[in-house]
């Protein structure tokens, strides 16, 4: 029998199978999308999430129409750019809270925006 503190063991195996990330991704994903029946939806989405494993798929539950979305969201005026601040605050509401993908500048385009958080995602 293990001595292992059980509650470490717990812990170590949240973060070797990313237990949190997927309840935070499918919270996320809850919210945004507002289903009728919630139950419903995340046996659809956990079925997705299986079918794009078992084809080895990266797992990402966010569209390109999504991340050009929230693009707009962070530029309301329309410039084409939004600053660094913004950006950093963008990931964290993808659910990624330390930038990974190296971005130089001051400003993030459009285009740049949707080509890191896409980078980005894949890594979760």
């Amino acid at each position: 029998m293990s001595m292992a503190d059980p509650r470490a063991d717990a812990n170590a195996y949240l973060k070797e199978k990313k237990v949190l990330e997927l309840f935070h991704d499918l919270g996320t994903k809850l919210v945004y999308s507002k289903p009728e029946d919630p139950n419903a939806f995340l046996l659809k989405v956990l079925s997705e999430i299986q079918e794009g494993d078992a084809a080895g798929a990266p797992t990402t539950f966010f569209t390109s129409k999504d991340v050009s979305t929230m693009f707009s969201m962070f530029d309301p005026t329309g410039k084409g750019t939004i600053t660094m601040v913004q950006y950093k605050n963008a990931l964290k509401s993808f659910g990624i809270e330390e930038m990974t993908v190296p971005v130089e500048g001051d400003v993030v385009n459009r285009e740049t925006f949707e080509k890191v958080i896409v980078e980005e995602l894949a890594k979760l």
